[in-house]
């Protein structure tokens, strides 16, 4: 067995909302993939949707990586920003994966051009600088919001599609789209992607899916970050943050 954290930074999440996302991922995953949804430690957002948010929330999330690292083989970032993705990879040893990461390099693979749905107008420019750190900017042809501020996604409803739908099918007979995804883990979740796909005709990418996968399968084949690239913090400086590190003893050796 294969056990998966789906850490959501931020607060709030409620808990129906919570049993029902594990719920979604376990059903995406294969048998052998065991996924918890793990709320990050607060203060932090009830949602995130700015850069502020964004810093706000990744304190938490290591902290509370920290505490339930042992308990899991993988993590996932549970938001599409994959907010504090090199501060985690610095603090863990389990591979660390972050949807919008594996989401765009995807993209990339299946198509030469794509275009990223965004949540708001607020957030189209956080995703240009994504498809940048990602080396895909020439790749990413349009970021193209929806207008759906997080806490009012609410399962996607048919409104919220039909706005997915017509700004899917503007990317792809205007843009030159040829794939596009969600860029928000409560669209994902949602679980409207098929349909989504089967009315633009072009690949319409699964962030959840392919994040979890990709977790469960790193863990399964024993791959992790670089130390190289992402060296382990000195933890005896991080008193303040993690409490008693057990690296710091370690790391004294």
């Amino acid at each position: 067995m294969v056990d998966v954290c789906y850490l959501v930074p931020g607060v709030g999440l409620p808990t129906k909302e919570k049993q029902r996302r594990e719920r979604v991922a376990n059903d995406l995953t294969p048998s052998h993939v065991d996924v918890t949804v793990v709320e990050a430690e607060g203060p932090g957002p009830t949602s995130i949707e700015s850069a502020v948010e964004e810093y706000w929330c990744v304190v938490g999330s290591m902290q509370t990586a920290h505490e339930v690292e042992s308990a899991f083989d993988a993590l996932v970032i549970g938001c599409f920003g994959d907010p504090g993705i090199r501060a985690l990879r610095e603090l863990l040893d389990i591979p660390v994966v972050g949807p919008a990461e594996t989401t765009i390099h995807t993209a990339a693979m299946v198509a030469d051009r794509f275009t990223w749905l965004t949540i708001l107008d607020e957030t189209v420019p956080m995703s240009h600088e994504q498809a940048h750190e990602h080396h895909l900017s020439e790749r990413c042809v349009s970021v193209r919001s929806v207008d759906a501020p997080v806490e009012e996604i609410d399962h996607c409803d048919d409104d919220l599609v039909e706005r997915m739908v017509t700004e899917g099918r503007a990317a792809v007979e205007e843009d030159g789209a040829e794939a596009l995804f969600p860029g928000c883990m409560s669209l994902s979740f949602a679980q409207r992607n098929d349909e989504i796909e089967e009315r633009v005709g072009v690949p319409f990418l699964d962030p959840a899916s392919l994040a979890l996968e990709q977790a469960a399968t790193w863990a399964r084949h024993g791959v992790s970050q670089s130390p190289k690239t992402y060296p382990a913090p000195k933890f005896e400086k991080l008193e303040g943050l993690l409490g008693d590190a057990p690296g710091a003893a370690a790391d004294d050796d």
